[in-house]
């Protein structure tokens, strides 16, 4: 793939448009980076290379987010239409990545999504003054904008961290993590060639041998694998899913928060059990979750129902909650999530830790005493980690699982047996689990 330099130098009108539907989409829709650039391949006709320039374009946009975003606000102009906002924020990155790049070559490539009085804005020397303006501001501020993450992430990092390690804790957010599971053990050498013919480069997994990790130096479009042999899954979701085996789980399982099924059909093919029902709220998703189901061959029901007030008259011998969360331990690999929770507030954080903890309250009350329930969110906020347990009315009793020694060593244990896990410590997403067990 180009280098930053190479690549401005390489942008055609049609990329500058299709790297501006991308991140017109993931404002819109609150999806990910992977999706939006899918769905935008589906409305344009690109060539190979042309594909590859969008989407490093749209990538790099998006890792350089900030300072756009704060020139926008400081100019009155945040309400603009999502294209128009998109387009700016691609215009952006390619005046402020290279001195060669002038304005007149982002005239040629607008196509009328970047009006002349925001092209105005990016003058070589309005953007020397923004910069300016960015180190004088008070230090989440500061971070943020520079480091284009999200300021109640940087906050969250900063009162864990410290003002000393923070900045190169968000300097590491650009790494991409990728990990790959192999679900047919027989059909490695297949996957490994298939992997390699797309361009990558992996590395087998130290702690789980089933696991591959994709180089994060790789930037282009993740290929497509098919269920039966292969499924993207993050190290650290795998993680608490061995965590909870490793406490032998049996009987009949139900998994709340199912969808898109990650967690459950590892379960599935890892351990001995009666069957595994599994509820998610949302249909659309219920349907992926059949399509990963079929391609593991153990007893499963789905059951399209909110897990919060999903009732049974039979116990259960354990639960899964992989709660509904604001994905933001999935930073590093999404860079979608810099822009869709930029504005996230503390309001919307106790939201979400409501739904979590009606989620894992209705599942404690689902097992028998003395069960095992694995609560987990793919987040960095202890909103939606430690402070959904402490805020549990169920007397509990929290459970140590067996964690391979490496992870052991550096996981971090936060209240009791909660356990989280950093991109810049473990190369995975952030995220948080623990296992418990109602007394």
């Amino acid at each position: 793939m180009p280098r930053d330099k190479e690549l401005v130098e390489l942008v055609s009108p049609i990329a500058f448009r299709a790297a501006t539907r991308v991140i017109e989409r993931i404002e819109a829709k609150s999806i990910s980076f992977d999706a939006a650039f899918q769905e935008t391949m589906q409305e344009f006709k690109l060539s190979a290379e042309e594909q590859k320039i969008s989407f490093l374009l749209a990538k790099r946009t998006l890792e350089n987010i900030g300072p756009p975003i704060y020139l926008l606000r400081k100019n009155n102009k945040q309400d603009l239409p999502l294209r128009r906002k998109g387009a700016f924020y691609v215009a952006f990155y390619l005046a402020s990545s290279s001195p060669s790049f002038t304005l007149d070559r982002i005239r040629a490539l607008r196509g009328g999504l970047v009006s002349d009085s925001l092209l105005n804005l990016l003058t070589p020397r309005n953007l020397d003054r923004l910069f300016n303006e960015l180190e004088e501001m008070p230090i989440t501020l500061r971070l943020s904008y520079k480091e284009s993450v999200p300021p109640l992430i940087v906050e969250t990092f900063l009162s864990r961290f410290g003002e000393k390690a923070t900045p190169e804790i968000l300097k590491s957010l650009r790494y991409r993590q990728v990990w790959v599971r192999l679900n047919d053990t027989e059909r490695k050498d297949w996957l490994e060639d298939y992997l390699k013919r797309k361009g990558f480069r992996f590395r087998q997994d130290k702690d789980y041998p089933y696991l591959l990790e994709i180089l994060p130096t790789q930037e282009i479009p993740l290929p497509s694998l098919p269920p039966e042999i292969a499924t993207y899954q993050d190290k650290a979701s795998i993680i608490a899913v061995e965590a909870l085996i490793s406490l032998r789980p049996k009987g009949v399982i139900v998994d709340l928060a199912a969808a898109p099924c990650m967690k459950a059909s590892l379960l599935c093919r890892k351990i001995d059990h009666d069957a595994i029902l599994l509820v998610d709220i949302s249909e659309k998703r219920t349907r992926a979750c059949i399509e990963i189901m079929k391609a593991t061959n153990c007893n499963y029901q789905v059951i399209n129902s909110d897990g919060r007030f999903f009732s049974s008259s039979k116990l259960f011998s354990a639960a899964v909650v992989d709660a509904p969360c604001t994905n933001s331990g999935a930073i590093s690999r999404d860079p979608g999530l810099r822009l869709a929770l930029w504005s996230l507030r503390r309001e919307d954080l106790s939201r979400m830790k409501q739904v979590q903890l009606e989620l894992l309250t209705n599942a404690l009350k689902l097992v028998h005493r003395g069960a095992l329930v694995l609560y987990s969110t793919c987040s960095l906020f202890p909103e939606e980690g430690e402070e959904v347990i402490s805020s549990l009315k169920i007397p509990i009793k929290p459970l140590q699982p067996f964690l391979p020694p490496n992870i052991e060593r550096t996981i971090h244990k936060t209240c009791g047996y909660c356990y989280r896990l950093y991109p810049h410590v473990h190369r995975t997403d952030g995220f948080f689990f623990s296992i418990l067990s109602p007394r």
